[in-house]
């Protein structure tokens, strides 16, 4: 059998099992159907920010092992895929008028979801080939000088959004760098100077006192995205390190520092864990690459977590720290937290070894 076709007959066997005993892991199958089930009439998710919320759905249902041609969530994959091509009105950029400041994040996602399907999306691949090339472009081109990415497209301030952060940021960095490499391990073409551009703007951000990862060094060096904090965050130190990974960085003391300034913040952590479910989606990435006791002790205190924070209808609950809705907020919680319990199936490309 082949090797993908295997991958995919596992994955639907495991998806249908029950969650264990005591809530040691978390209800996969429930998550996915409670997901599934909230996709909008035009295959998007979300009411704000829909191509960030969409990419994310997408991913969680690819990670699951369904594709655009087979699975229980094929028609959903197909949807989701239309409704993010269908925001490419210039060839080159997803756009779409729920984007809210950060239109980086929501190409970036969207570009990264339409990686991830390439290859699987029998009719669908074609369109998908044309809008990864165009989504590259965009991506290139809205990079900064010093190799960052700011939340606006093509670096142009929104002006509905002029009190917004201006300069580059490191969370827009790292999702436009995954999308990069997403496009590039597909096969793409991607400019090799602005994948190592977008690496050194990642290892200079690093903290020299702790290891972690600062929030951006454009216009000087801000340490944290928390107002008044003079210490690097979980969340971007955990995204730094994963991306830093994605580029082919997998050991030297930039990535072990980052690793050890992770690993205070195992779950049950009683550190305060700002975006909790975005800084334990890379810090799973990290961990499972890392492999041995060290990332499964890891991946078996976050499984266990996560169990015990699923709501009884399969979903997890809103950060109250974030800027979106609630629903909004549940919607992306619930991907990403699936891709955490998803990702030993290493049914993505950027979640293989």
């Amino acid at each position: 059998m082949p090797r993908l076709r295997l991958k995919w007959t596992l994955a639907l066997l495991l998806a249908g099992a029950p969650a264990a005993l005591g809530k040691e892991r978390p209800d996969v199958g429930a998550g996915l159907a409670w997901l599934a089930a909230r996709q909008g009439a035009d295959g998007s998710w979300g009411q704000k920010d829909k191509l960030a919320l969409t990419g994310m759905s997408g991913l969680a249902l690819l990670a699951s092992g369904s594709t655009p041609t087979r699975g229980p969530y094929a028609r959903h994959i197909t949807r989701a895929l239309q409704f993010v091509m269908s925001t490419q009105q210039d060839g080159r950029a997803f756009r779409h008028e729920s984007s809210g400041y950060s239109a980086i994040h929501n190409h970036g996602y969207a570009l990264l979801f339409v990686t991830q399907a390439y290859g699987e999306g029998g009719p669908l691949d074609d369109a998908m080939r044309r809008a990864i090339e165009g989504g590259l472009q965009a991506a290139v081109q809205s990079q900064r000088t010093n190799g960052g990415f700011s939340y606006y497209l093509y670096d142009v301030q929104d002006p509905r959004w002029k009190d917004m952060w201006r300069v580059d940021e490191a969370s827009t960095t790292v999702a436009l760098i995954q999308a990069m490499r997403g496009a590039r391990n597909a096969g793409f073409t991607v400019e090799r100077d602005a994948l190592n551009r977008a690496a050194r703007y990642i290892a200079d951000s690093q903290h020299a006192e702790t290891g972690g990862f600062v929030y951006s060094i454009g216009g000087g060096v801000r340490v944290s995205f928390i107002e008044g904090s003079n210490r690097p965050t979980f969340a971007i130190t955990a995204a730094a390190t994963a991306v830093l990974h994605a580029l082919g960085t997998y050991e030297g003391p930039v990535v072990e520092r980052g690793i050890a300034y992770m690993e205070a913040f195992i779950p049950p952590s009683r550190k305060k864990v700002p975006f909790f479910y975005y800084a334990h989606y890379y810090a799973a990435q990290v961990m499972h690459l890392v492999g041995g006791p060290r990332g499964e002790r890891w991946m078996e205190a976050i499984r266990k977590e996560l169990a015990e924070r699923q709501r009884p209808d399969g979903r997890w609950p809103a950060d109250p720290e974030d800027s979106l809705a609630q629903g909004d907020s549940e919607l992306l919680n619930t991907a990403w937290a699936l891709q955490v319990c998803l990702i030993e199936r290493a049914m993505l490309p950027i979640h293989e070894r």
